[in-house]
């Protein structure tokens, strides 16, 4: 079975297939200004477990020409990840996707474009798959949660009492509520996650960790290698 992660983004689309990581990004986000091949902080540090493609986002003057722009721009940049993820799969085995949806606490500009770049790419997987599963930004974090921490049983109702279970970090915050710090942590928690990427990511948790904020690349990736772990939670065979 193929296996196939996915975080899109205008500017930064994750994609995790076969364990293998992307990023397609600005190449302006990747490299020092005014250099040619050097990478900027935390772009060289992820250089080695995370393949970059840069992605054109030349935007143009008036509001019909900018749109169809952008139609161009996304169109491209989704044959880009499809040429990835045929050249990555092994052809004569089934494929699976996950793929995050929408988050609508987005600006109204921001989540228009999402959802073109998304609806294109979407339309194209399904040359790849129809096997594709959408979740919920909500329900990955959840989904997160459940991959490492153990869960906390409940008992609730009254004359007909059922067991309930709740899924929560070590620090007690509970799946749903969960930010990208703490999606970073349910990858390095969790002991049986010692694959190259996740190796990476506990050698470095201290300087990843020192910023407030989880850093692009690592950001998108996160959490398309997060949905590639549930594909592969969910089918342990």
């Amino acid at each position: 079975m193929n296996y196939i992660g996915i975080d899109p983004s205008i500017i930064s689309t994750g994609v995790v297939i076969n364990g293998k990581v992307f990023n397609y990004c600005r190449k302006s986000d990747a490299v020092k200004e005014k250099s040619v091949d050097s990478y900027t902080k935390w772009f060289d540090l992820c250089k080695d477990v995370i393949t970059y493609r840069y992605i054109d986002l030349t935007y143009v003057e008036g509001y019909s020409e900018n749109e169809i722009q952008k139609m161009r721009m996304y169109d491209a940049a989704s044959d880009i990840i499809i040429s990835d993820i045929n050249d990555n799969i092994r052809p004569d085995e089934p494929t699976q996707i996950a793929i995050e949806g929408y988050s609508y606490s987005s600006s109204a500009g921001d989540i228009i474009d999402l959802v073109t770049f998304s609806t294109l790419l979407r339309r194209k997987l399904l040359t790849v798959t129809t096997d594709i599963t959408i979740l919920s930004p909500s329900t990955l974090k959840h989904e997160s949660c459940k991959l490492t921490y153990k869960p906390i049983e409940k008992q609730i109702g009254g004359k007909k009492p059922r067991t309930e279970y709740i899924y929560r970090n070590t620090l007690g915050i509970a799946g749903g509520s969960f930010n990208k710090t703490d999606m970073f942590g349910a990858l390095v928690d969790n002991p049986e996650f010692n694959d190259e990427y996740c190796t990476f990511l506990k050698t470095h948790q201290t300087s990843i960790l020192f910023t407030k904020t989880i850093k692009k690349p690592l950001e998108d990736c996160n959490d398309a290698y997060l949905l590639y772990l549930f594909l592969l939670k969910r089918n342990p065979n």
